[in-house]
């Protein structure tokens, strides 16, 4: 996720709060101006439209960022990945771990893809790829909504194979701690 500069941490960031209102790009000389309330609009949309489509909780996910590398500044935004540790509790209990690829906008939203690796506590893998969105709701916080697919050779749980499930959550960019939800999709 991406990192506000008003707070020590060790990842860019773009200025101001919500990551600055402009983003002037010295190669194309470009502007690109997204005001604050048209992208709230656009998040309030997202949000409902996820909520709509929630089923059944499935998961809670509770990780900390363990590594951050910055990989690319373009007029599109910040690449930066993310390497995160945690704990899956839910349908199953497992050890979890991810790395998230981030594009930080310069209007404060990202886009992200996670490769991820749930390892049971009965001794069975589960591969996870997440695909998502998310927005800087706060100067220390961001929100974000994925949708998710799994593959595994557990018999147990082979019902994950055929499974698409939306995942949201919030992200701390003070102490690296993610907390997420991922429900069955309707």
């Amino acid at each position: 996720m991406i990192v506000n500069r008003h707070f020590k941490s060790p990842v860019a960031s773009f200025s101001g709060p919500r990551f600055g209102s402009s983003w002037q790009s010295a190669e194309e000389g470009r502007d690109d101006t997204n005001y604050p309330d048209e992208r709230e609009d656009e998040h309030l949309g997202m949000e409902t439209q996820f909520a709509e489509e929630k089923g059944e909780l499935l998961f809670e996910l509770r990780e900390k960022t363990t590594t951050v590398t910055i990989k690319d500044f373009t007029p599109a935004g910040v690449r930066s990945e993310y390497n995160l540790q945690g704990q899956v509790k839910g349908k199953f209990e497992a050890m979890h771990l991810e790395t998230v690829t981030v594009l930080g906008k310069p209007d404060g939203t990202f886009e992200f893809e996670v490769k991820g690796i749930n390892a049971t506590n009965d001794g069975d893998t589960v591969l996870i790829t997440n695909h998502g969105k998310g927005w800087q709701d706060t100067p220390a916080t961001a929100k974000f909504q994925s949708e998710d697919t799994y593959q595994t050779n557990s018999r147990k749980l082979a019902w994950l194979n055929s499974m698409k499930t939306q995942s949201e959550g919030t992200y701390n960019f003070v102490t690296g701690e993610l907390e997420a939800k991922t429900y069955s999709k309707k």
